[in-house]
């Protein structure tokens, strides 16, 4: 996937976004669950405190004595993590449970109003941290009264072992559902973005010349852009209208001109100006041919025609050589088309006609006695042109078909039938090259979308 891709960067900003709303839903959660059990522990430490209370008796002589002991056996075990003790605030007679063995729970000196349950952190007997839940309570004793601070705590490992587990539990559990959300946002990112596909599809269809403007309905967010791009498509196609119907215009402007051009030349021939009535013909012949490209040019900007029904190539290339064996360059040189009958190309017959007629009249102008044109091809249809004049060298044949360049200042021509050339084969999707005929002599090979060895009412792809 490219790394321009739309899919990608909003596939990519899905993952990032929902990263940060699980990692921060995953600490929540976490704290919540944390608050919650510290919530519980308290709740199951006040209930010791008031157990302690109901069951704490002051003997006679001043000793604390607990009635019934609590049920959790943990006060019974050393050093377990789970602890109370009871301090009488006057006499600071301890009575503490056996849990805590010889320690004693170091409580800060601070007021504490009776009745009121009161939450700490405190020093444990091994140096932990105990979460404490603190009561002092009034106790009324012969005529007077005793104070006695009643404290019950849990070594916060416990809570910290909890919320570890919980936490590694969280994150199993959002992990998955991380998965299945990206899933999800892939699979609605691919939904979204399907109604592009189908607005490239035709405007891939617009590009192929099958219909005239962007035919999409939906969905509503990408209309204006649709009718933004029909207006451009219907601005262009008047604007090559325009052009066109000048062009022609040019050209029929020019027509009557050349006519009178070439009747000159002719009047000139029959006088024996045989060299001036070459040079006017040629003349002629050449604004002629380069009115037409342009005109080719003006048709081919419209829109590429992809035909189906196909021509045969022989055709065209005997009608171009009965035309071009009535100039003098033409004159002279020997024709051999080896295009069989049956092979047929997918290109009209107006831009065929201007194609080949272009690369026939650039070979005539280099060749010296011989003009070859053959077919071949299994996948795609190859038409080589090859003429045995002095060919191009290999430095030179990377310049060809640029618009406007000339390999020899010293011959006519304006640079621009390669060139026109090269647009109507790269028009119709086919690819065309040059190269060097053997022993000497120059080689343009076209290649396009064809079928070879057919009859000509055979099916046409």
């Amino acid at each position: 996937m490219n790394a321009k891709s739309l899919r990608l960067r909003l596939s990519i900003a899905a993952a990032i976004s929902l990263t940060i709303a699980l990692v921060v839903a995953g600490a929540a959660l976490v704290l919540l669950f944390e608050r919650q059990v510290v919530r519980r522990i308290g709740i199951e430490l006040d209930t010791y405190i008031r157990q302690l209370a109901a069951n704490v008796s002051v003997n006679p002589d001043g000793s604390l004595q607990l009635n019934r002991p609590l049920a959790d056996p943990r006060f019974d075990q050393p050093l377990s993590g789970l602890y109370w003790q009871i301090v009488d605030d006057t006499t600071r007679v301890k009575l503490r449970s056996r849990s805590l063995w010889d320690h004693v729970i170091d409580l800060a000196d601070h007021p504490l109003e009776p009745g009121v349950v009161h939450h700490h952190d405190v020093t444990g007997p091994s140096g932990e941290t105990l979460f404490t839940s603190e009561r002092r309570i009034i106790y009324t004793v012969g005529d007077g009264t005793r104070r006695l601070r009643i404290t019950a705590g849990l070594d916060r490992k416990e809570i910290v072992e909890a919320r570890s587990e919980f936490a590694g539990d969280v994150a199993l559990s959002l992990a998955i559902l991380a998965v299945a959300l990206l899933f999800a946002s892939w699979g609605q990112i691919a939904i979204g973005l399907r109604p592009l596909e189908g607005l490239r599809r035709s405007v891939n269809a617009v590009r192929a010349g099958e219909q005239k403007t962007v035919a999409v309905d939906e969905p509503e967010e990408i209309m204006p852009l649709v009718a933004e791009v029909n207006s451009l498509l219907d601005a262009k196609a008047k604007a090559i209208e325009s052009a066109k119907a000048r062009a022609a215009n040019l050209a029929h402007g020019l027509k009557t001109p050349l006519t009178v051009l070439a009747t000159d030349a002719e009047r000139l021939r029959q006088k024996g100006e045989t060299e001036i009535a070459d040079e006017l013909q040629d003349l002629a012949f050449g604004m002629r041919r380069l009115i037409n490209h342009e005109l080719s040019k003006a048709r081919l900007q419209s829109a590429p025609r992809i035909t189906t029904e196909g021509i045969v190539i022989r055709d065209v290339i005997e009608g171009l050589i009965r035309t071009l064996s009535r100039s003098p360059k033409g004159s002279r040189v020997s024709w051999r088309n080896e295009v069989s009958t049956e092979t047929i190309a997918n290109i009209s017959s107006e831009d065929a006609t201007e194609l080949f007629g272009v690369l026939l009249e650039n070979a005539i102008k280099w060749a010296e006695t011989e003009v070859r044109i053959a077919a071949q091809g299994e996948t795609g249809l190859r038409i080589v042109i090859e003429d045995d004049g002095p060919g191009v060298s290999a430095d030179k044949i990377a310049k060809l078909g640029q618009r406007g360049v000339r390999l020899d200042e010293t011959t006519e021509g304006s640079g621009l039938g390669l060139s026109i050339a090269a647009d109507i084969v790269e028009a119709y999707g086919g690819r065309m090259s040059f190269g060097t005929r053997a022993p000497h002599g120059f080689q343009v090979t076209v290649t396009l979308s064809g079928n070879t060895g057919e009859s000509r009412n055979a099916p046409k792809h």
